[in-house]
């Protein structure tokens, strides 16, 4: 078992009994991670199953704080650094982020990040910092303003800072205000 049951999952899902079938016939398959190991890919593919099932949710037009996450994650076009949506190759499992953190990573950033997870040879892996930053910066892009703003308070560095504004100018929509708390965190850094 995963550690929560169907009657856990009662308040969210309209079926939750259909959606715990679903998630251990997930779980155990290969596709999104190894068999038994449960990752945000295998999500994915258990919101897909579920809905194609004729799953349904209690509360329409509100989710959980771990089904906006999803979502989110979903929104974003996650890949190897070669371009590719399987990570897992044989026994090697390659570096998975966002479109956009890849593009703020350099080849030597892009060639470390690979090394480090294809050395570990674990699902979880934790970022360099590179693509630790990478990833924060590239995530707002796809933010409010405000939301981008609380999110630059909460970065320290010349790297992240760097990174951030990078991020927004080339990716994001060269949001003033964003630009402002970058400038304004760096002077405060």
């Amino acid at each position: 078992m995963s550690g929560k049951s169907a009657e856990d999952y009662a308040g969210d899902y309209s079926d939750p009994e259909l959606r715990e079938r679903l998630k251990e016939k997930i779980k155990a398959g290969d596709r999104g991670g190894r068999p038994g190991q449960w990752s945000a890919r295998k999500s994915q593919l258990l919101v897909h199953e579920y809905e194609q099932h004729g799953g349904g949710y209690r509360h329409e037009g509100e989710r959980s704080e771990s089904q906006q996450h999803l979502r989110q994650w979903t929104e974003q076009d996650w890949h190897t650094g070669d371009g590719g949506d399987r990570a897992r190759h044989g026994d090697h499992t390659g570096r998975y982020l966002p479109d956009a953190a890849w593009q703020l990573l350099s080849d030597d950033d892009r060639a470390e990040t690979e090394r480090v997870k294809e050395r570990a040879q674990d699902q979880h892996v934790p970022n360099t910092d590179a693509a630790r930053e990478a990833r924060a910066a590239a995530e707002l892009v796809g933010m409010t303003a405000d939301e981008a703003q609380r999110a630059v308070r909460r970065m320290s560095g010349d790297s992240q800072l760097d990174r951030a504004e990078q991020a927004e100018r080339e990716l994001g929509s060269s949001r003033k205000t964003v630009l402002a708390a970058i400038e304004s965190r760096r002077r405060r850094s």
